[in-house]
């Protein structure tokens, strides 16, 4: 269930990233965009490693 969240959530982040980019968003703004994204991605891959062990 937390999986499907997770996706959800990186689905969604992608999805607002596209919309934020078009509106030329400041580097600083993008940066903490990306971050967000990349600590959302960590722990999908940490839950999907955790259910396998």
């Amino acid at each position: 269930m937390m999986l499907m969240e997770l996706l959800r959530l990186a689905e969604q982040s992608d999805v607002e990233t596209r919309e934020m980019q078009s509106r030329r968003l400041t580097a600083r703004v993008m940066r903490a965009r990306q971050r967000e994204e990349r600590r959302a991605e960590r722990a999908l891959m940490e839950l999907a490693w955790s259910r396998l062990c």
